[in-house]
């Protein structure tokens, strides 16, 4: 490769990919049509293959050009913030943050969180990633995921930053229906809504005092929180739900939780902000990830309502 390829070149090139079209781009870049065709034409020659395939309506990428368009578009928004970082941009951050988050508690809390934030941050725009697989950060575009865990991964940097409670609950028209469980093994009494793999197994001792499972009704079995919770508000049966999901529900009297064997809680996961340590000198992650620690501690605003 007789002749370096410039960051231009690649500014030009995603460019047009973002754009749909070289005329497009060149508006965009404030610059000549022509100007844009010959700094794609030199790419191809200096790599000597086509990126873009075009025709007078449309564009198609490659596959050399489709890789060449997820390096660079990277690498583009990498530099972009090395050069803020550098020229003093923690004393106001800007710019897009890219979150991924569970879709439960993005859909039960990040959205309150994120208008508090940028209320503080107005130039942060956030791009919000609601999904329930882990997303490698290795691999993915994202500047912090959110995520739920017993044991977090350790190939990140990481901040816990609030307990994560889960509490038995019901609504009051269930149990007006159906009495109210005073212990767990009162459950097999009653309906119980399932998400297999998160909800207890409910097991008590036998004469020998070896644990033998219960077999409890189980009307529906969901892998979502939010089914559940909207199957208890239905009256439809009792369900293992975290706190933040059913806190305001809680305080607004239209779910009970339920005291069984004289525990209302169990503490068994945690709320952790996961990222890679360079990422964290970038002014927007840092400050995102203080405000929410300043935000959540010591008590997240959904767990008020548990005695002291």
């Amino acid at each position: 490769m007789s002749t370096p390829i410039s960051l231009k070149h690649l500014e030009f090139f995603v460019r047009i990919v973002e754009c749909g079209g070289l005329s497009e781009a060149a508006s965009q870049l404030n610059v000549s049509p022509s100007a844009v065709s010959k700094s794609l034409t030199a790419m191809e020659d200096i790599l000597g293959t086509t990126l873009i395939k075009r025709t007078t309506r449309s564009i198609t990428l490659t596959d050399a050009g489709q890789y060449l368009f997820n390096r660079a578009n990277k690498l583009l928004k990498e530099f972009d913030e090395a050069l803020n970082t550098t020229t003093g941009y923690y004393q106001n951050p800007q710019g897009e943050l890219r979150i991924t988050c569970s879709i439960a508690f993005g859909y039960a809390r990040l959205v309150n969180l994120v208008d508090k934030f940028r209320n503080l941050c107005p130039d942060v725009n956030l791009y919000i990633d609601l999904n329930d697989n882990f997303v490698n950060l290795n691999e993915a575009d994202y500047d912090i995921a959110l995520r739920i865990s017993m044991a977090p991964p350790q190939n990140y940097a990481m901040r816990k930053l609030a307990p994560i409670r889960w509490a038995y609950c019901a609504s009051p028209g269930y149990l007006r229906k159906k009495g109210i469980p005073q212990r767990r093994v009162d459950l097999v009494e009653h309906d119980c809504l399932v998400y297999p793999g998160l909800t207890p197994v409910l097991k008590v001792p036998d004469d020998q005092e070896r644990l033998h499972q219960l077999k409890v009704r189980m009307p529906i079995q969901a892998n979502s929180s939010l089914v559940l919770l909207k199957s208890v508000l239905e009256d439809q049966g009792v369900a293992y739900l975290p706190t933040y999901l059913i806190g305001d529900h809680i305080q607004k009297e239209e779910i009970t939780p339920l005291m069984l064997d004289g525990n209302i809680t169990c503490e068994t996961h945690a709320l952790y902000a996961l990222y890679f340590p360079s990422k964290y000198s970038n002014p927007k992650v840092r400050a995102f990830i203080d405000f929410l620690v300043e935000e959540l501690a010591p008590i997240p605003a959904w767990d008020s309502w548990i005695p002291g």
